[in-house]
């Protein structure tokens, strides 16, 4: 009878390890976010630029980047933008601009309008798509989902970040910054 007892409460146990390890929060095994991506903000398709050319007024105004990465722009045509930065797209129309012998030394000013959106979902109250601003944080993005469901894991997320033609999902803390079209994750909390 003890043995019976015994037996009985190894295999509850083991029927409790069994239902609670698939009920894992989802961020257990994934990279900490500092270390999978890119940091400074890169241009990628939908984002709307604003384009300053000293004494060009032909060229200046605003733009979208196209399907393809790409702007197309008067007097120096097509320039691949998707994944450069603010600072790299002013030195690649400068040196079009000279290289299509328009300019001799121009001066080129990038502005961000619009970048794509983030997305939240999970465990926040009002899950969906969210304008991005610079220096968002975790924290600021959930906020703005009206914060987190009481069954919500605090304190770690996962966010998915493309970078290029490769996404990334790593955990992040509510300190980490978040960049135009990533996806937040907030998972739910195990008892």
């Amino acid at each position: 009878m003890i043995n019976f007892h015994k037996q009985l409460s190894v295999l509850a146990a083991a029927t409790c390890m069994a239902l609670t390890g698939g009920c894992s929060t989802g961020v257990g095994d994934l990279p900490p976010l500092q270390s999978v991506g890119v940091t400074e903000v890169q241009l990628a398709p939908g984002d709307k630029v604003r384009i300053a050319v000293q004494d060009l007024e032909t060229l200046s105004g605003d733009y979208i980047v196209d399907e393809a990465g790409s702007l197309s722009l008067p007097l120096i045509s097509r320039i691949e933008v998707a994944g450069l930065s603010y600072a790299q797209m002013q030195n690649a129309i400068a040196a079009q601009l000279i290289e299509a012998d328009v300019l001799k030394n121009p001066n080129v000013t990038v502005q961000p309008l619009e970048l794509r959106p983030i997305y939240i979902m999970g465990e926040v109250r009002q899950p969906g798509e969210y304008a991005y601003r610079q220096g968002l944080t975790v924290f600021a993005a959930i906020s703005m989902a009206g914060g987190y469901t009481y069954r919500a894991k605090t304190g770690e997320v996962a966010v998915t970040r493309i970078a290029g033609d490769r996404s990334t999902t790593a955990v992040a803390t509510e300190d980490s910054v978040i960049l135009p079209g990533d996806r937040i994750r907030v998972y739910e909390r195990w008892f």
